[in-house]
């Protein structure tokens, strides 16, 4: 993963506070050790996953995920998926009507 897909990778996991504490840093503004510590919490973060490895961790073929619509971003022109965002997809009752068709 290249450093700029890193950068936004944490823009996207970050809440409001954490990008501004990042923003400051990135300006000079605030000290490293501020952008050591949101690193740490960054990286306890969950993890974006590719269609195939949510797929494989909820028993699902990749086609179905596709036809379903899973929600995901798009990095560097690719699609990654958080688990817990999948699996709050798939007990909406956004899901359940499609399904149902």
């Amino acid at each position: 993963m290249t450093l700029t897909e890193e950068v936004m990778q944490a823009v996207f996991a970050a809440d409001e506070n954490r990008k501004r504490a990042a923003l400051r840093v990135l300006k000079g503004e605030a000290e490293l050790r501020a952008a050591e510590s949101a690193r740490r919490s960054f990286d306890e973060a969950e993890p974006f996953l590719t269609l195939r490895e949510v797929g494989r961790r909820l028993g699902i073929s990749t086609c179905s995920l596709w036809r379903y619509g899973v929600p995901g971003r798009a990095f560097g022109g690719r699609r990654r998926f958080r688990m817990s965002e999948v699996e709050a997809f798939l007990a909406s009752d956004q899901f359940k009507q499609r399904a149902a068709r």
